[in-house]
């Protein structure tokens, strides 16, 4: 993880920071972390996270149960560490399949919350004291509008007396729309009805303080009766710094993927200075794949995992001889199997790195066919990843199509009849005719359209 520069995002954020794998083991933390849990990172990296900080002996039970889960996105424990409180709050990614890629979590200090919080558990006698003290906003309000605030209401929403927001409906202070486009005024009178009806209500909201500035908050209406009037109490609690880290958490992960393509991009483009014929070859494959895939209607982010498996599906091929690789001639049976290997050779490189995609994998099955005559494996049927078939059909279609160092072109006709030949057999059969539609009409796949990149066909094989 250490080719991502997560120092950038998070190390001048003073909230700490870490991000573990799927083993629990942490792979990345802040500055603020390395400083709380009173050690560095070459201590503190590798090691299982709950035995860095907060340590214990067994890793948190909300983090755990979400981990081993296969739906959950998010966790929240509560550690105590001496006398402190902290809350850890994870927010995990997974792929397609709804493995764990990693998970990344921040550390709160609750201390003083949770303080508050045992106030307003105490004694009944407390409950003024307790109104007066919370750090939250907390209002009463009727079918009219707010008839009371505490003192942090005030704060919060930035007035400087209980006249410039008692009497107010809750819209007074929200912007005219909510974030999913609603307005504001209609939405809380639907909230209110909902509290009202169920006895109590909790969501977020965009609120606006009397200035017009915006905050996120977490809103808690709970309904009771108070002199025979139906009355209803509003805890309003700021979340603009939690909103704030969550935004800079989506950043990174999306910096993530990106770091991830431009990996797959640099070594495909470092290939080319060895063989160029192979680079433009995984280029073409990679554009005929991904057109497969959008006309099986596959969703854009399994699509990009198959598009980066095919631009380097071929890197096995940098430990096969070039004078073999541009042999002008048919390969002997022996220079064929050292060809071979390089799928395996592929995924051994490959496996190493933890892509949210099994990279590694699509490249090792993509010459395995549906009757187990492929290799390196001999895999059958539904055991082959369907981005594998899906290189496979395409790989077959621009080699075929294309000048090899060793033969002339069969043209495109030539190599669709081939997978049209096997179709059911060698290749999926959807897959074969998605290919087919594709290039109906087609008479050459350098003039074809499906070859998006205008790189791509400048390059000329050697």
């Amino acid at each position: 993880m250490k080719n991502y520069e997560f120092n950038d995002v998070f190390d001048c954020v003073d909230i700490p920071v870490f991000i573990h794998g799927k083993d629990f083991r942490l792979i990345y933390a802040n500055q603020a972390y390395l400083s709380i849990a009173n050690t560095d990172e070459s201590e503190a990296l590798g090691k299982l996270y709950w035995q860095v900080f907060p340590e214990q002996e067994t890793p948190p039970e909300s983090c755990y149960a979400a981990m081993l889960s296969k739906s959950a996105t998010s966790s929240r424990d509560e550690v105590s560490v001496e006398d402190r409180v902290y809350l850890s709050m994870g927010f995990i990614k997974r792929d397609e399949g709804g493995d764990v890629v990693f998970a990344i979590h921040s550390i709160h200090d609750i201390t003083e919350q949770k303080r508050v919080m045992h106030l307003l558990q105490s004694a009944a006698e407390q409950e003024t004291a307790l109104f007066e003290l919370s750090p939250d906003a907390i209002m009463m309000l009727d079918e009219h509008g707010f008839t009371d605030c505490n003192p942090a209401t005030l704060r919060i929403f930035g007035c400087a007396s209980k006249e410039q927001f008692v009497g107010y409906h809750p819209s007074h202070f929200s912007p005219a729309k909510q974030p999913n486009g609603e307005d504001s005024f209609n939405l809380a009178n639907s909230k209110i009805k909902q509290a009202l009806k169920n006895g109590n209500n909790a969501f977020e909201w965009r609120h606006s303080r009397l200035d017009g500035s915006e905050f996120d908050a977490e809103v808690l209406l709970v309904a009771f009766t108070q002199d025979g009037r139906l009355i209803l109490q509003a805890t309003v609690r700021d979340i603009s710094q939690r909103k704030e880290a969550e935004r800079k958490v989506e950043s990174t992960v999306e910096k993530l993927n990106l770091a991830l393509e431009g990996i797959v991009r640099a070594v495909s483009k470092t290939m080319g200075f060895r063989d160029q014929y192979t680079t433009l070859h995984q280029k073409r494959v990679a554009d005929i794949s991904c057109a497969i895939a959008e006309r099986l209607g596959w969703p854009e982010e399994r699509i990009k995992g198959l598009k980066l498996a095919a631009l380097i599906h071929d890197i096995g091929k940098i430990s096969t001889p070039t004078d073999i690789l541009t042999k002008p001639a048919k390969l002997s049976h022996a220079e064929l199997e050292l060809v071979r290997e390089h799928a395996e050779i592929g995924y051994q490189i490959l496996k190493e790195f933890e892509f949210p995609w099994d990279i590694a994998e699509m490249v090792r099955q993509h010459h395995e066919r549906l009757d187990g005559s492929g290799y390196p494996q001999g895999l059958k049927g539904d055991a082959i990843l369907p981005e594998a078939k899906i290189i496979a059909v395409a790989d077959t279609i621009e080699s075929m199509a294309a000048h090899r160092p060793y033969r002339l072109s069969v043209g495109l006709s030539g190599a669709l009849n081939e997978v049209r030949t096997g179709s059911g057999k060698l290749y999926d059969a959807e897959i074969v005719n998605a290919a087919l539609a594709l290039f109906d009409g087609e008479t050459s796949l350098e003039d074809s359209e499906v070859i998006g990149s205008s790189e791509a066909k400048n390059l000329t094989a050697p």
